[in-house]
C-alpha cells in the first residue's frame, strides 16, 4: 500500500515536472520566434507568397483573430499598421504583434471592421440601377455626398456594368475617377 501511494506521488511529481519543462520549451521557442524580422519587412513579399504565409501563420498564433480580422492580414495593412505605430527600431515578430494588438484597441479599428463588414455585403448584392433607392445607403456609408450617388448611379445604369456587383462596380467607379485625374 505504501509503495503504490509512493508510486503515485512520484508519478505526480514526474509529469509536473515534465510539464513545466515542456512549457519552459515552448516559452523559449515563443521568445525566439518573436525576435525573428518578419518576411515581408525583408522582401517586399505579395500576400500569396509562402514567406509571407509564414509571418501570417505567427500572427495568428500570438494574435487572437477573426474573420473580419483576417482582412488585416495583407502587406500593405500591416505596414500601415507597423508606420502608425511608430516603431523606431528594426521590427521583429513581437513589435509586429504589439502594434496588431493596439490598433485592435483603437477607434481605427473599428472603422477598418465597419468598412470591411461594409464591402463585404457590398460584393453580396448585384448591380440593379431600379433597387437605387434602397441601394444607395450602402453608399452613403462609405460617405457619398448626393452628387457621388448621382454620379454613381449614371455609371452603374451602363449596360457594361450590369453584371457587376456593387463592391466590383464601386472599385471600377474609383478607378475611373482616379484616370480622370
Amino acid at each position: 500500500m505504501k509503495n503504490n501511494a509512493y508510486f503515485k506521488f512520484l508519478t505526480t511529481v514526474l509529469l509536473l515536472t515534465i510539464s513545466f519543462l515542456a512549457a519552459a520549451q515552448q516559452n523559449s521557442t515563443n521568445q525566439k520566434l518573436l525576435s525573428q524580422e518578419p518576411y515581408f519587412l525583408k522582401t517586399r513579399l505579395k500576400a500569396t507568397d509562402t514567406l509571407f504565409l509564414k509571418d501570417i501563420e505567427v500572427l495568428k498564433t500570438f494574435v487572437a483573430l477573426d474573420s473580419v480580422d483576417i482582412e488585416l492580414l495583407k502587406p500593405q495593412i500591416l505596414y500601415t499598421i507597423l508606420i502608425e505605430s511608430h516603431v523606431d527600431t528594426i521590427v521583429t515578430y513581437k513589435k509586429l504583434v504589439d502594434a496588431v494588438q493596439a490598433f485592435k484597441q483603437n477607434i481605427g479599428y473599428a472603422k477598418f471592421r465597419k468598412g470591411v463588414l461594409l464591402y463585404k455585403q457590398m460584393a453580396t448584392i448585384r448591380v440593379n440601377p431600379e433597387n437605387w433607392q434602397n441601394d444607395q445607403a450602402l453608399f452613403r456609408k462609405l460617405g457619398f455626398t448626393e452628387a457621388d450617388l448621382e454620379d454613381f448611379l449614371s455609371f452603374i445604369s451602363k449596360p457594361v456594368h450590369r453584371n457587376l456587383n456593387y463592391k466590383e462596380a464601386y472599385l471600377a467607379y474609383m478607378k475611373e475617377i482616379d484616370s480622370l485625374q
